[in-house]
């Protein structure tokens, strides 16, 4: 009877640590599959198999973290027609990205998740919760930085953070001062291409880089460099789904600065 039951409790343990394995390949596979589709600019795609890994291990920090952000990529594709779909997207990847936050304090990407759908909840906020989530979008983004100092995404969140501070309108600024106690210290169009600078030393092949550099040189006048970079971002391939649209923008910005050059060569 005594070896039945071992023999019957040795049985269950394998059978129990199989199911385990098995589950733990369907997770890493589904995760394989959704970098697979991510790389291949199928955001959609990426998003279902995160998901589906999610299904298995609700706690899975890849699955977490890029299910997160396939969410804030897909709803970009929303934004303009769908509006309450974005929306949701948006909300559903902060709801991760504070999950895998919570779980993985110490990892870059969840904090970077996190600053990436926070600041495109802000986008169907306004005044007060717009900027008050933007405090939170560079806390994220710093906390990125501290901890992978080589994480580009999170220098470019810091840049465009720094350039929309520094060029909030009279009403905005007004906010700001009600959240901020005034426009954050250190918020300037300098500190914006001093990110973007950092962002293009660690990465140079995103065109999106090039684009928001050249952007903040353009506010700044400087625009004999502000056309290389736009240049720049128009010519390179594409490395992200939504290079096309960075390059569209980059042809409309250089008409506006066409016959424009920085104010020490005018003559």
């Amino acid at each position: 009877m005594m070896k039945w039951l071992i023999y019957t409790t040795l049985a269950l343990a394998f059978c129990a640590a199989s199911a385990w394995a098995r589950q733990e390949d369907g997770v890493e596979r589904e995760i394989l599959l959704g970098n697979e589709a991510y790389g291949k600019f199928d955001n959609q795609k990426a998003l279902q198999h995160f998901l589906t890994a999610l299904d298995m291990d609700p706690n899975n920090y890849q699955a977490l973290w890029k299910g997160a952000r396939a969410y804030a990529d897909v709803g970009r594709t929303f934004e303009h027609q769908e509006k309450n779909r974005a929306k949701l997207m948006y909300q559903t990847g902060d709801s991760l990205a504070r999950k895998c936050v919570a779980l993985y304090p110490d990892s870059a990407d969840a904090h970077f998740a996190l600053a990436l759908c926070v600041g495109r909840v802000a986008l169907f906020e306004g005044g007060k919760t717009k900027i008050r989530l933007s405090k939170e979008v560079k806390q994220e983004a710093d906390l990125a930085v501290a901890l992978q100092p080589t994480h580009d995404a999170a220098y470019h969140i810091l840049g465009r953070w720094h350039y929309n501070i520094a060029t909030l309108g009279w009403a905005l600024k007004a906010v700001a001062k009600i959240v901020y106690g005034g426009v954050p210290p250190g918020a300037t169009l300098a500190e914006a291409a001093k990110m973007f600078e950092r962002a293009l030393a660690l990465n140079g092949e995103k065109p999106v880089h090039r684009l928001e550099y050249g952007r903040t040189l353009i506010a700044l006048e400087q625009y004999d460099e502000a056309r290389v970079q736009l240049q720049e971002c128009m010519a390179l391939p594409q490395a992200q789904w939504d290079d096309d649209m960075s390059k569209a923008e980059a042809a409309r910005l250089l008409k506006t600065i066409a016959g424009k050059h920085d104010k020490k060569d005018e003559t």
